[in-house]
Parts: structure tokens; C-alpha cells; sequence
């Protein structure tokens, strides 16, 4: 064997080492940018997925809030208010001032249905429309629903004062221009029943 076959098999496996080597080092390299790479796609996922998460924790927190609003204006505001004008439709056509109807009281009984239960009745729903009126407030007819109400207080207190002075409880409120507002229960109905 010669020298000059030792110096090539020499040069030759140091070719290869250096080849290798480098093929090594770029092997490490493309595993660490590919560990690097996994490690951020992976990171990127986990955020989009709490992003996600934290959107519908958001989404039903928005849906619960609606959820106890709505919950809140029939409770608080149209279902009161619903049954107590209930009431006075079935109670205001028994009283002889006030109705045409031939099934009326007798005028001491009616009086005192008036007094005791209507006038009363009437006070606790302006209490209601004063103190929760904000709930009417998005309903696709607030407007006119809250139009009616102030004609509805004022048709009360018409009525409080002309009960609540002798030479005046011949009248009616609609005798001084303060008739019952005729949309006001079928409004109140109408957003009820739509919450519902």
C-alpha cells in the first residue's frame, strides 16, 4: 500500500466526517427551527382555543344577562302590571258609575269596590310604572307604550282627586277629558306575551 492511498483513504474519510458533520449540525438545526415551529403553531392554537373559550364564556354571559333581564321585566314589571289591569277589566264593568253594564252592585258596594280595590289597584301600577318604566324601554313599541302609561297616571290621579272630593264624585275622568287609555292593556299584553 502506498503512502498516496493512505493520504486518499485519510482525505477521503475526513471528507466524509466533514460531510457528515455538517449533514449533523444541519440536521440539528432543521430539527431545533421544527421544535421551534411546533412549539409556536402549538402556542398559537392553545391562545385561538382560549380565545375561543373566553368568547363563549363572554357569548353566555351576554346570553344570561338578556336571560335575567327578560326574566326581570316580566317579574318585576308586565306581569304586575298584566294581572292588576286583569283585575280592573273584570272589576270596573261591576261598578254603576262607572259602567253601562246591567250586572252592576249595588252603588254602596260599588263604592266601596271603587275606594277599596280599583283606586288602590290603580295607585300600585303607577308605583310599578314609576319605579320599573326602564324595562319598557326596548320593546319594539316603547313609544307608544310609554305614551300610554302617562295618559294612564294621568287618568289615575284625575281619578284619586275627583273620588276624593265630595262635589266631584258625580264625574268620571273621562267627563274632564282624562278618559282610560284604551291601548294600554293590550300593549301590555302584547310585550308580555312577545317576552314570554
Amino acid at each position: 500500500m502506498s503512502e498516496n492511498f493512505i493520504e486518499k483513504l485519510i482525505e477521503l474519510v475526513i471528507d466524509k466526517l466533514l460531510l457528515g458533520g455538517i449533514v449533523l449540525l444541519a440536521g440539528y438545526w432543521v430539527n431545533r427551527r421544527f421544535e421551534i415551529f411546533k412549539n409556536e403553531t402549538n402556542e398559537k392554537y392553545r391562545q385561538r382555543q382560549l380565545i375561543a373559550e373566553l368568547e363563549n364564556q363572554l357569548a353566555m354571559s351576554r346570553y344570561n344577562a338578556e336571560l335575567e333581564f327578560i326574566e326581570r321585566q316580566i317579574s318585576e314589571f308586565y306581569w304586575p302590571i298584566y294581572l292588576r289591569l286583569e283585575k280592573d277589566n273584570v272589576m270596573w264593568k261591576r261598578i254603576k258609575s262607572l259602567s253601562a253594564e246591567k250586572n252592576t252592585l249595588p252603588e254602596a258596594a260599588s263604592e266601596a269596590i271603587e275606594k277599596d280595590f280599583i283606586l288602590k289597584n290603580h295607585q300600585e301600577i303607577v308605583e310599578i310604572i314609576e319605579s320599573k318604566i326602564h324595562f319598557a324601554g326596548d320593546s319594539a313599541n316603547s313609544k307608544e307604550l310609554i305614551n300610554e302609561f302617562l295618559k294612564y297616571i294621568k287618568h289615575v290621579e284625575v281619578y284619586k282627586t275627583i273620588r276624593s272630593i265630595k262635589e266631584l264624585q258625580r264625574f268620571n275622568p273621562i267627563d274632564l277629558n282624562e278618559p282610560f287609555p284604551e291601548k294600554i292593556f293590550p300593549l301590555v299584553e302584547n310585550n308580555f306575551r312577545e317576552l314570554q
